[in-house]
């Protein structure tokens, strides 16, 4: 008993350990959060995708001559996968951070034992696992669609997979540190996001452009994306596997020294 008479405490000699790191908290937030929603942020991508897949890859594919040889419902799931883990990595990082900043709940962040490279590597995280997911989805459904095989250069589609991933998740990052509202979100998507992805070559090759439209395809960051996940997938595209992979991993560490900066300089903070 103590002085005062109540219970005394028990002493405690061992020191406080956390059941997780706090860097593993926060990813698993940031999974937890699309995965609770996931009708609409998993299911929804794979079903607008199947929906590209049935319309121009069955009831137009009838209708359009082979590409290099590959039939065209083929031709377009690389492109559409490529397409669709863009899409998703944008909207998980611009809503998780624009939220986070629009609601005061990053300075919470900031403030708690996380290193700012932990903080970033999180967001990113959650960014990679649901494209990965939504990829797989689309996969699952878009290859017994077309009768798709085996990948041709299954290396190639693994390391260009992997850039891809970053990519996306690394873009979403960095539009959810500079947007200033949900209309800045949509609007990025709409002015930015759609006409790189309809200029990325994703149902056509772009050898089928007249010279300038090739030219300007190829500034075009989608493009290139598209190209290392059609040669993974085909063994074949529009331009060499390895100018697509190291396009692609230079895109992906550009990117990443952009979005590490943000948070080492704190310039995403309300």
């Amino acid at each position: 008993m103590s002085s005062t008479g109540r219970p005394a405490l028990p002493a405690y000699d061992e020191p406080f350990r956390a059941e997780r790191s706090p860097f593993l908290w926060l990813l698993e937030r940031e999974v937890l959060r699309f995965l609770t929603i996931w009708r609409y942020s998993v299911v929804g991508p794979v079903l607008s995708t199947m929906l590209f897949v049935v319309v121009f890859g069955s009831a137009l594919g009838s209708h359009v001559d082979t590409i290099d040889g590959v039939g065209y419902g083929s031709f377009i799931v690389p492109g559409l996968f490529a397409q669709a883990i863009v899409n998703v990595g944008f909207f998980n990082g611009t809503t998780s951070l624009f939220e986070a900043r629009r609601d005061r709940y990053i300075n919470d962040v900031f403030a708690s034992p996380l290193r700012w490279w932990e903080i970033n590597a999180a967001l990113v995280g959650g960014g990679i696992a649901r494209g990965a997911v939504v990829g797989a989805g689309v996969l699952a459904v878009a290859l017994p669609l077309t009768h798709g095989g085996t990948p041709a250069r299954p290396l190639v589609l693994l390391f260009g997979t992997l850039g891809l991933l970053l990519v996306a998740a690394q873009v979403g990052v960095i539009a959810g540190a500079h947007a200033k509202s949900l209309d800045h979100v949509y609007s990025m998507e709409s002015i930015i996001l759609l006409p790189l992805g309809f200029l990325g070559g994703v149902f056509y090759s772009v050898h089928q452009l007249p010279p300038f439209w090739d030219t300007l395809s190829h500034l075009d960051p989608v493009f290139w994306l598209v190209q290392v996940e059609r040669i993974g997938f085909l063994g074949q595209g529009d331009v060499g596997a390895g100018w697509a992979l190291a396009v692609v991993w230079t895109l992906a560490a550009a990117l990443t020294a952009w979005s590490a900066t943000l948070f080492a300089t704190g310039r995403l903070k309300p």
